[in-house]
């Protein structure tokens, strides 16, 4: 969220898998400063709920909508219409959609020209990874329906301009500090 390239005040934001809407706590106090309007969209009821609280209780009802609904539907009702929002962001949710490359189709559909798409994931890293690694992680996380695969990575770079790009690994509580998984960092401009 730190990376996300937020450059005129009064912008559009749509967090695509948003959950609770966390993501927003980023923000904080300047999210009415920087946005004129958010959309955050999740398909799961008990996190949208969670989400519609969050936004309650910082009183932001007035600048973000929560909608329930899949985030690869273009037809939703209730998101920002194709060509109207700055930047679009995708926390640790493509992993989790089965159709994922419809996903980035739709937050593509709606950046305006020069907008902004920022997603980061859990990965594989086959520059640097172990392939012992690579298929544990993959049979761990897909244990949990969260499919790992560098074509995430490659289909944001042929999409879209790359500006920015980190793979790091990070480790997880209660798993021994020695097994780390990847994780990347994307952000890309639509083209013009």
């Amino acid at each position: 969220m730190m990376a996300m390239p937020v450059r005129t005040k009064g912008s559009v934001w749509v967090d695509l898998g948003g959950g609770t809407a966390s993501n927003l706590e980023y923000f904080s106090k300047s999210l009415r400063e920087w946005f004129k309007r958010v959309c955050v969209v999740d398909l799961t009821p008990s996190l949208v709920n969670v989400a519609k609280k969050r936004v309650e209780e910082n009183g932001w009802e007035d600048i973000v909508d929560v909608v329930l609904g899949d985030a690869t539907d273009a037809n939703l009702k209730g998101i920002p219409e194709s060509g109207s929002v700055d930047v679009v962001t995708i926390s640790y949710a493509i992993t989790m959609i089965p159709n994922w490359e419809d996903v980035i189709d739709n937050a593509l559909r709606m950046l305006k020209p020069g907008g902004h798409l920022c997603v980061c994931d859990f990965t594989v890293d086959k520059s640097t990874q172990w392939r012992a690694s690579e298929k544990f992680w993959k049979y761990v996380f897909s244990t949990d329906h969260i499919y790992l695969s560098e074509k995430h990575i490659e289909t944001l770079q042929n999409k879209l301009d790359q500006e920015f790009l980190e793979v790091r690994y990070g480790a997880f509580p209660y798993v021994p500090r020695l097994l780390k998984c990847p994780y990347y960092a994307f952000v890309g401009k639509k083209r013009e």
